[in-house]
């Protein structure tokens, strides 16, 4: 699977498509044991932050 298959899955990290352990919390864990991952959320999140009325909480 591409990672790009896998933005509407929340089962996948989107950026690699790796499968996580589970969503939300497994995400976290997912980017915690994958720089790249984290660098590439990092990325995404300061992008659209600006785009989310009354900022990013996530």
């Amino acid at each position: 699977m591409a990672a790009t298959d896998s933005w509407n899955d929340p089962e996948r990290c989107p950026f690699c498509g790796e499968a996580l352990a589970s969503p939300g919390a497994g995400f976290v864990d997912h980017t915690a044991e994958h720089p790249e991952c984290e660098a590439k959320f990092e990325t995404w999140r300061d992008r659209v932050g600006g785009d989310l009325r009354g900022g990013w909480s996530g």
